[in-house]
Parts: structure tokens; sequence; C-alpha cells
């Protein structure tokens, strides 16, 4: 549909300054910092509106390394969003990918964030990837200068040799409206996982994201077993220490079942058919709008289901429209 609002998705680590970028882009606070998943539209900026014409919403979205929230959740979370935009045929023009160009060495959990960010994307989409590095204010400029080579050379190159995009993102407003217009000037694209669960019908877990993210389970479940087994083997000679060790031994090891169950508890959540449910959801919302004209503002709002939307878009969005 022509007048269908456009969507850009940012991911990152926390910490990467996805949401200041977004706060950036829009020239005001509309996304709160270490939200899970928040959105903005720049008719909160309308400079940026006349700027690029277009009707886009921005959605910050969780980091995968978030010390409160599995893996396995902020997937969950953001594959119905993905799913629910691809079902409402909002179009989707692209991901903004941010890392702090501070970073001394691109650290075991980066790598994960990459890769599922990789597989949720797929190559097909790569094109729409625009690699952003952040927080150059607070870097030596020949330092900040030799990482992103290291990036371009060899943790990146993978993606830019598919197509995808490198950039710096310089802290300001105009830098932000810089990065977004490569995205805005770009066709349509639709994900890897997007595909997968909405045209496929697969599970969660038999995405290529989310076997990764199970993958990553199953070692997780390993480790634990293995720590339980060297418990058990040392149960006895702890017991023999009296009722302190004994009361120790009991906390390691209810800690230790503990996350395994909780391991176990993450991937039985990923066996789950998201695209139908969020179809389905999306079907008993749609029934209560009746009109075919109302159906772009309808639309925002059934997406409120699963982004925050903020007050007062769905209005916006109809009046971009002359309804």
């Amino acid at each position: 549909m022509a007048d269908m609002p456009s969507m850009i998705i940012v991911m990152g680590a926390t910490g990467a300054g996805k949401s200041y970028f977004i706060n950036q882009l829009a020239g005001g606070e509309v996304v709160q910092e270490g939200a899970s998943l928040d959105s903005c539209t720049p008719s909160k900026a309308p400079n940026l509106q006349s700027t690029y014409l277009h009707k886009v919403l921005v959605i910050d979205t969780p980091g995968f390394d978030d010390s409160n929230r599995p893996d396995s959740e902020i997937l969950t979370e953001i594959a119905r969003l993905l799913a629910a935009q691809y079902e409402l045929g909002v179009q989707l023009k692209g991901v903004i990918y941010i890392h702090r160009i501070t970073d001394v060495r691109y650290s075991r959990s980066a790598i994960k964030i990459f890769e599922i960010f990789k597989k949720i994307c797929g190559d097909r989409a790569m094109k729409n990837n625009l690699l952003v590095t952040s927080r150059w204010s607070e870097v030596d400029q020949a330092l900040g200068s030799d990482r992103e080579r290291q990036l371009k050379e060899k943790f990146w190159s993978y993606m830019l040799n598919k197509g995808s995009n490198m950039s710096r993102f310089h802290g300001d407003r105009d830098s932000a409206i810089s990065l977004v217009s490569q995205l805005l000037s770009k066709d349509t694209v639709v994900l890897e996982l997007q595909e997968e669960l909405v045209d496929r019908g697969k599970n969660l877990d038999e995405t290529a994201a989310g076997v990764y993210v199970s993958d990553n389970l199953d070692k997780m479940k390993q480790k634990y077993q293995e720590e339980l087994s060297a418990l058990a083997r040392l149960r006895q000679e702890l017991l023999e220490h009296g009722q302190a060790a004994r009361r120790q031994f009991q906390r390691d090891w209810e800690a230790e079942r503990n996350r395994l169950r909780e391991a176990n508890e993450q991937q039985v959540s990923l066996q789950r058919p998201v695209g139908t449910e969020v179809r389905q959801e999306i079907k008993e919302k749609k029934s209560g709008h009746s009109t075919l004209l109302a159906f772009v503002p309808a639309a925002i709002s059934i997406m409120g289901m699963f982004v925050g939307i903020p007050p007062g878009v769905t209005e916006i969005f109809t009046s971009w429209i002359g309804m």
C-alpha cells in the first residue's frame, strides 16, 4: 500500500547508543534509555519529516547481552515485531546495527550478538543493513580508525562483501539523519527471519537465529550438567567437613539445578510458531476495524500490540494521508 509508513530497525549491544541515536534523530527524548522495545517517529521532529518527505517508524530493540533477560526472550520479542510488521504490510527499509568504537576488543558477547543479527537478516537482506560505529567523541581518532579498519577487514567483512554499508555516527542529529537517509532510499526488504516465520511457517527454534540461540543454550546446559556432576563427585568429601560444608553444597547444588532448569525452559520457549501466533492476533484485532479507509491507522494501532507506539502516532499517520 503506497500510503503505508516505512520502518527501520535499530539493533546492537546494550550500551551501544541505540536509544541515544534515535533521540538525536527525533530531536528530543522520545525513547527511554534501557527500554525493551520502544519506537519513535520523526513526526516528533518536523524538520526531519520535511527533509525526507517520508513516514518512517524507527524501532529500538533490546540488546542480546541483557543481564536481566535471556536471549530466547529477546529473540521472541523481536520475532513477534518483525512478523507483525511483515503481516501488516509496513515497509521495512532496513536495519541499522550500532557498535561502540570504544570497545577495546571484539568480545565473545559482541560476536554472539552480531551472529544473531546476521541470522535474523540473512544474506539476501544484507544490502539493506547499515553497520554503524558510535561514541567517536570518546576515543582517539587514530585509535578509533584502527579499530574501524579491523571491523571492516575481519569481523564485518562478510556482510560488507554481501552488500552492507559501513558508516560512523558522530553523535549529533545531522549525522543520525544522514545515516537513516541511506536506508530510506533503498527498496523494501524482507528479512530471513520473516520469511522463515511467516512464509514457511517455521517454529522459532527452527529458524537460523533460533537454532543459533538454542545451540548456545545446549552449550550452557552441558556446562551446568558438568558442574552438577563435579559437585556430585565432591559430595561425600564435603559432607565429611561438617554442617557449614553441607549447607554450602546444598546452595551450590540448587543454584546449578536452577540454571539448568532455566536453560531448558528457554529452549522450550523457542518451540512456538511465532508467525502463526502473530497472524491470529492480528486477525482478531483487525475484526474491530470495519472500514478499509481506516487501514493505516488500524495497522499502526495493531503494531502497538508488539511494540511501544508513542501517544498520538496513530493520529499523525492519519493526518499524513489526509484521512
